[in-house]
């Protein structure tokens, strides 16, 4: 099952997932990068897209000094 706010690719578009359907068959709504919204997206068409590279990781992840910087 996806997260909400995860960023996924759906028909080759880039998109975050903004609501989820957990009766049944999963599937989700979906807001395209163009702003678009598509509704009750199966799960089959969404692929998780990896967090981006260049984005600073939150909560200090990754850092050795924890959440502070070093001084």
């Amino acid at each position: 099952m996806l997260r909400l706010g995860s960023r996924v690719r759906h028909r080759g578009r880039d998109a975050m997932v903004i609501a989820r359907t957990v009766c049944g068959t999963p599937s989700y709504d979906l807001r395209l990068i163009d702003g678009t919204i598509v509704k009750y997206a199966a799960a089959d068409e969404c692929e998780l897209v990896p967090a981006d590279a260049g984005r600073a990781p939150i909560y200090g992840a990754g850092r050795s000094g924890g959440l502070h910087p070093p001084t």
